[in-house]
């Protein structure tokens, strides 16, 4: 009997996640999700990553843990049937809100619930080049080159630091100056040499 996956895809804004974790569902016939997610909670977030309403750094990791916690059942019973493909999970909370001021353990205490992924896709990507292909839809309190920075130097402190690693560990793909084809192919076969799908 096969098992399923739980792959989660991290990056910048602008590093192809959304792209990359959509074609790859689509390669595997997994299901494609994201955070935050489209339920009550999530919209509230969105809000206040479009700086429209304000809330201190623990209460915006309390609200993504909230959104999270009804994501898990979501993502629990996909994966009796095919793999699950993310857009974004707990690792965006560690960088994003430990860049606020949150304490990692905080982070760690109140998503105690969520089921670690089978493995993290980190699509790295050179800032400027984020910016570009951001252009001018860049609507997010955290899309801005200083920002980008920070977040893309924090993802490495991450992955580095092997926090809350994953079961067969992080497939890290620089996506700067490659088309989304051959980032796509990548990331099959990489997949594949660890096993977690037969697809390349």
């Amino acid at each position: 009997m096969e098992r399923y996956r739980f792959i989660v895809f991290e990056g910048i804004d602008g590093s192809g996640k959304t792209v990359q974790s959509k074609k790859l569902s689509e390669s595997i016939g997994g299901y494609y999700t994201y955070e935050p997610t489209d339920g009550e909670i999530g919209k509230l977030i969105r809000r206040v990553l479009k700086g429209e309403v304000n809330y201190s750094g623990e209460t915006l990791a309390l609200l993504f843990a909230a959104d999270r916690r009804e994501h898990v059942d979501v993502i629990g019973r996909e994966l009796r049937c095919r793999h699950v493909v993310s857009d974004r999970y707990l690792y965006s909370s560690i960088v994003y809100q430990s860049i606020q001021g949150v304490e990692l353990d905080f982070i760690l205490e109140i998503n105690r619930f969520a089921m670690k992924p089978d493995v993290l896709v980190y699509l790295d990507v050179e800032v400027e080049e984020a910016l570009r292909r951001l252009g001018k839809n860049r609507k997010e309190i955290f899309e801005n080159r200083e920002m980008l920075k920070l977040i893309r130097k924090r993802y490495w402190d991450v992955i580095e630091s092997r926090i809350w690693e994953p079961r067969y560990g992080y497939i890290l793909i620089d996506t700067t100056g490659k088309s989304i084809e051959e980032v796509h192919r990548e990331v099959l076969r990489a997949l594949k040499e660890r096993g977690i799908t037969g697809k390349e």
